[in-house]
Protein backbone atom coordinates (compact mmCIF):
# COMPACT_ATOMS: atom_id res chain seq x y z
CA UNK A 1 0.00 0.00 0.00
CA UNK A 2 2.71 2.18 1.15
CA UNK A 3 4.54 1.76 -1.78
CA UNK A 4 1.41 2.60 -4.12
CA UNK A 5 1.23 5.99 -3.00
CA UNK A 6 5.16 6.54 -3.38
CA UNK A 7 4.51 5.45 -6.69
CA UNK A 8 1.40 7.82 -7.10
CA UNK A 9 3.28 10.52 -5.82
CA UNK A 10 6.21 10.28 -7.96
CA UNK A 11 4.07 9.64 -11.37
CA UNK A 12 2.06 13.15 -10.65
CA UNK A 13 5.28 15.18 -10.18
CA UNK A 14 6.93 13.74 -13.21
CA UNK A 15 3.57 14.20 -15.16
CA UNK A 16 3.80 18.05 -13.77
CA UNK A 17 7.13 18.58 -14.37
CA UNK A 18 6.78 17.53 -18.47
CA UNK A 19 3.70 19.96 -18.54
CA UNK A 20 5.87 22.92 -17.11
CA UNK A 21 8.54 21.97 -19.59
CA UNK A 22 5.77 21.81 -22.68
CA UNK A 23 4.17 24.84 -21.61
CA UNK A 24 7.39 26.90 -21.52
CA UNK A 25 8.66 25.48 -24.86
CA UNK A 26 5.59 26.70 -26.57
CA UNK A 27 5.44 29.95 -24.29
CA UNK A 28 9.03 30.31 -25.92
CA UNK A 29 8.49 29.25 -29.60
CA UNK A 30 4.58 30.39 -30.23
CA UNK A 31 4.62 34.38 -31.42
CA UNK A 32 2.52 36.86 -29.35
CA UNK A 33 -0.08 36.17 -30.89
CA UNK A 34 -0.57 32.57 -29.85
CA UNK A 35 -2.93 30.85 -27.39
CA UNK A 36 -0.78 30.73 -24.54
CA UNK A 37 0.14 34.35 -24.69
CA UNK A 38 -3.61 35.85 -25.03
CA UNK A 39 -4.55 33.68 -22.31
CA UNK A 40 -1.67 35.01 -20.32
CA UNK A 41 -2.60 38.85 -20.94
CA UNK A 42 -6.06 37.59 -19.95
CA UNK A 43 -5.13 36.68 -16.87
CA UNK A 44 -3.04 39.88 -16.49
CA UNK A 45 -6.29 42.04 -17.20
CA UNK A 46 -8.39 39.57 -14.90
CA UNK A 47 -6.18 40.01 -11.85
CA UNK A 48 -4.04 43.38 -12.36
CA UNK A 49 -7.61 45.13 -10.52
CA UNK A 50 -8.29 42.49 -8.01
CA UNK A 51 -4.39 42.92 -7.53
CA UNK A 52 -4.20 47.18 -7.11
CA UNK A 53 -7.58 46.88 -5.54
CA UNK A 54 -6.03 44.32 -2.60
CA UNK A 55 -2.66 46.87 -2.91
CA UNK A 56 -4.86 50.30 -1.71
CA UNK A 57 -6.84 48.41 0.64
CA UNK A 58 -3.61 46.87 2.53
CA UNK A 59 -1.49 49.84 2.16
CA UNK A 60 -2.93 51.47 5.51
CA UNK A 61 -1.67 48.56 7.19
CA UNK A 62 2.05 47.80 5.69
CA UNK A 63 1.89 51.48 6.10
CA UNK A 64 1.06 51.34 9.60
CA UNK A 65 3.46 48.60 9.82
CA UNK A 66 6.31 50.34 8.53
CA UNK A 67 5.66 53.62 10.74
CA UNK A 68 5.46 51.33 14.07
CA UNK A 69 8.74 49.67 12.36
CA UNK A 70 10.46 52.87 11.82
CA UNK A 71 9.48 54.74 15.33
CA UNK A 72 10.93 51.90 17.43
CA UNK A 73 13.89 51.88 14.96
CA UNK A 74 13.94 55.91 15.59
CA UNK A 75 14.09 55.04 19.62
CA UNK A 76 16.67 52.72 19.29
CA UNK A 77 18.83 55.20 17.63
CA UNK A 78 17.62 57.95 19.84
CA UNK A 79 18.59 55.99 23.11
CA UNK A 80 22.36 54.65 21.46
CA UNK A 81 22.92 58.65 20.72
CA UNK A 82 21.80 59.52 24.07
CA UNK A 83 24.17 56.87 25.74
CA UNK A 84 26.55 58.35 23.20
CA UNK A 85 26.31 62.04 24.42
CA UNK A 86 26.59 60.73 28.13
CA UNK A 87 29.66 58.84 27.06
CA UNK A 88 31.04 61.45 26.01
CA UNK A 89 30.25 64.07 28.48
CA UNK A 90 31.30 62.10 31.09
CA UNK A 91 34.22 61.77 29.20
CA UNK A 92 34.76 65.26 28.41
CA UNK A 93 34.17 66.09 32.21
CA UNK A 94 37.10 63.28 33.27
CA UNK A 95 39.34 65.25 31.06
CA UNK A 96 38.33 68.80 32.08
CA UNK A 97 38.68 67.46 36.06
CA UNK A 98 42.50 66.30 34.39
CA UNK A 99 43.41 69.22 32.49
CA UNK A 100 42.27 71.63 36.23
CA UNK A 101 44.63 68.73 38.29
CA UNK A 102 47.62 69.46 35.93
CA UNK A 103 47.16 73.18 35.80
CA UNK A 104 46.64 73.22 39.88
CA UNK A 105 49.97 70.76 40.14
CA UNK A 106 52.07 72.45 37.55
CA UNK A 107 51.05 75.94 39.65
CA UNK A 108 52.02 74.38 42.94
CA UNK A 109 55.57 72.73 41.42
CA UNK A 110 56.24 76.42 40.01
CA UNK A 111 55.79 77.61 43.58
CA UNK A 112 57.91 75.31 45.07
CA UNK A 113 60.72 76.22 43.10
CA UNK A 114 60.53 79.26 43.91
CA UNK A 115 63.84 80.85 45.49
CA UNK A 116 62.52 82.92 48.05
CA UNK A 117 61.73 79.58 50.10
CA UNK A 118 65.31 78.60 51.85
CA UNK A 119 66.71 75.31 50.35
CA UNK A 120 66.41 73.27 54.00
CA UNK A 121 62.64 73.70 53.73
CA UNK A 122 60.76 70.14 52.12
CA UNK A 123 57.66 70.46 50.85
CA UNK A 124 54.68 67.91 51.86
CA UNK A 125 51.94 67.45 49.17
CA UNK A 126 48.69 67.20 50.40
CA UNK A 127 44.77 67.14 49.73
CA UNK A 128 41.58 68.79 51.14
CA UNK A 129 39.51 66.62 52.60
CA UNK A 130 37.06 68.51 54.46
CA UNK A 131 36.19 72.17 55.29
CA UNK A 132 35.14 73.53 58.07
CA UNK A 133 31.29 73.67 58.27
CA UNK A 134 31.10 76.85 60.87
CA UNK A 135 30.65 80.34 59.38
CA UNK A 136 33.33 81.79 62.42
CA UNK A 137 36.30 79.73 61.63
CA UNK A 138 37.81 79.03 57.99
CA UNK A 139 39.63 75.88 58.45
CA UNK A 140 40.40 72.97 56.14
CA UNK A 141 41.37 69.33 56.95
CA UNK A 142 44.41 67.80 54.67
CA UNK A 143 45.18 64.41 54.75
CA UNK A 144 49.10 64.31 55.73
CA UNK A 145 49.87 65.03 59.03
CA UNK A 146 52.60 64.17 61.84
CA UNK A 147 54.02 61.31 60.05
CA UNK A 148 54.91 63.02 57.04
CA UNK A 149 57.01 65.65 58.79
CA UNK A 150 54.34 68.41 59.60
CA UNK A 151 54.57 70.21 62.97
CA UNK A 152 52.09 72.96 64.30
CA UNK A 153 51.98 76.38 62.91
CA UNK A 154 54.19 75.32 59.63
CA UNK A 155 53.16 77.48 56.52
CA UNK A 156 50.30 76.35 53.64
CA UNK A 157 50.90 77.05 50.37
CA UNK A 158 49.10 76.62 46.78
CA UNK A 159 50.15 77.51 43.50
CA UNK A 160 48.45 81.06 43.59
CA UNK A 161 50.42 81.72 47.18
CA UNK A 162 49.65 81.85 50.76
CA UNK A 163 46.86 79.34 52.34
CA UNK A 164 47.80 79.66 55.90
CA UNK A 165 49.02 77.97 58.77
CA UNK A 166 48.67 73.87 60.64
CA UNK A 167 46.80 74.44 63.87
CA UNK A 168 46.19 71.30 65.11
CA UNK A 169 48.43 67.93 64.00
CA UNK A 170 47.38 64.32 64.54
CA UNK A 171 49.45 61.39 62.61
CA UNK A 172 47.69 61.22 59.13
CA UNK A 173 45.79 64.41 58.87
CA UNK A 174 46.25 68.06 59.91
CA UNK A 175 43.76 71.24 60.30
CA UNK A 176 44.99 74.49 58.88
CA UNK A 177 43.82 77.67 59.73
CA UNK A 178 43.33 79.82 56.29
CA UNK A 179 44.69 83.21 56.14
CA UNK A 180 40.68 84.43 55.99
CA UNK A 181 39.87 82.68 59.34
CA UNK A 182 39.16 85.90 61.92
CA UNK A 183 41.91 84.58 64.59
CA UNK A 184 44.24 84.25 61.75
CA UNK A 185 47.18 87.15 61.40
CA UNK A 186 50.55 87.53 58.94
CA UNK A 187 52.70 90.14 58.35
CA UNK A 188 52.78 91.40 55.26
CA UNK A 189 54.21 93.86 53.42
CA UNK A 190 53.01 95.99 50.43
CA UNK A 191 55.05 96.30 46.82
CA UNK A 192 56.60 98.06 46.03
CA UNK A 193 57.48 100.64 48.76
CA UNK A 194 57.85 97.97 51.56
CA UNK A 195 55.17 99.57 54.01
CA UNK A 196 54.73 96.92 56.31
CA UNK A 197 51.41 95.55 58.26
CA UNK A 198 49.68 93.10 60.02
CA UNK A 199 47.21 90.79 57.41
CA UNK A 200 43.97 89.99 59.33
CA UNK A 201 40.90 87.85 58.38
CA UNK A 202 37.10 88.17 59.56
CA UNK A 203 33.69 86.31 59.81
CA UNK A 204 33.09 87.60 56.50
CA UNK A 205 36.66 86.33 55.01
CA UNK A 206 37.74 89.47 53.84
CA UNK A 207 41.11 90.49 54.30
CA UNK A 208 42.69 93.79 55.65
CA UNK A 209 46.07 95.00 56.21
CA UNK A 210 45.96 96.84 59.39
CA UNK A 211 48.77 98.90 61.30
CA UNK A 212 50.13 100.79 58.42
CA UNK A 213 51.33 104.63 58.74
CA UNK A 214 49.90 106.95 56.90
CA UNK A 215 53.43 108.31 55.19
CA UNK A 216 53.67 105.44 53.42
CA UNK A 217 52.13 105.61 49.82
CA UNK A 218 49.65 102.47 49.26
CA UNK A 219 47.80 102.41 46.09
CA UNK A 220 45.26 99.95 44.25
CA UNK A 221 46.61 97.11 42.62
CA UNK A 222 49.73 96.81 44.98
CA UNK A 223 50.81 93.61 45.46
CA UNK A 224 50.75 91.86 49.09
CA UNK A 225 53.16 89.31 50.01
CA UNK A 226 54.72 87.91 53.47
CA UNK A 227 57.37 89.99 55.11
CA UNK A 228 59.05 87.48 56.82
CA UNK A 229 60.00 89.76 59.67
CA UNK A 230 62.08 88.62 62.66
CA UNK A 231 59.97 85.83 64.45
CA UNK A 232 57.49 85.09 62.03
CA UNK A 233 56.56 81.55 60.64
CA UNK A 234 56.09 82.74 57.03
CA UNK A 235 59.28 83.06 55.21
CA UNK A 236 59.79 86.59 52.83
CA UNK A 237 58.09 86.82 50.02
CA UNK A 238 55.08 84.46 49.53
CA UNK A 239 52.57 86.10 47.30
CA UNK A 240 49.25 86.97 49.75
CA UNK A 241 47.49 89.22 47.33
CA UNK A 242 46.56 92.55 45.60
CA UNK A 243 45.40 95.65 47.28
CA UNK A 244 41.61 96.10 46.65
CA UNK A 245 41.37 99.43 48.59
CA UNK A 246 42.85 102.10 50.82
CA UNK A 247 41.32 104.18 52.94
CA UNK A 248 42.39 106.67 55.37
CA UNK A 249 40.56 109.17 58.15
CA UNK A 250 41.96 111.66 59.42
CA UNK A 251 41.23 110.76 63.50
CA UNK A 252 42.61 107.60 62.45
CA UNK A 253 46.63 106.76 63.14
CA UNK A 254 46.46 104.15 60.62
CA UNK A 255 45.18 103.27 56.75
CA UNK A 256 42.52 100.77 56.06
CA UNK A 257 43.62 98.54 53.18
CA UNK A 258 42.16 96.04 52.02
CA UNK A 259 43.25 93.14 50.23
CA UNK A 260 41.92 90.33 47.57
CA UNK A 261 43.42 86.97 48.08
CA UNK A 262 45.26 85.39 45.01
CA UNK A 263 44.35 81.92 46.47
CA UNK A 264 40.35 80.80 45.75
CA UNK A 265 39.33 79.33 48.51
CA UNK A 266 36.40 78.24 47.37
CA UNK A 267 37.78 75.42 44.91
CA UNK A 268 41.20 75.11 47.04
CA UNK A 269 42.48 71.09 46.63
CA UNK A 270 45.87 70.55 46.00
CA UNK A 271 48.11 72.30 48.62
CA UNK A 272 52.16 72.15 50.21
CA UNK A 273 52.99 71.83 53.44
CA UNK A 274 56.35 73.77 54.33
CA UNK A 275 57.94 72.00 56.59
CA UNK A 276 61.59 73.12 58.13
Amino acid sequence: MGRRRALRRRLVVAILLLLSVALLTVYFRESSDGPVHRAQERALRLFAPLQEGSARAIKPFRDAWNWTADLFDARAENRRLEDEVERLRQQSGRELALDEENRELRALLKMERDPLFPRDVRFVPARVIARSPSVWYSTVTINAGSNDGIALYDAVVNGQGLVGRVSAVTSDASQVALITDQESFVDGMVLPGGAQGLLSGSVTGDLALEYVDKSHRVEKGQVVVTSGRQGSIFVRGIPIGTVSDVAQQDVELYQSISVTPYVDFHTLDAVSVVVR
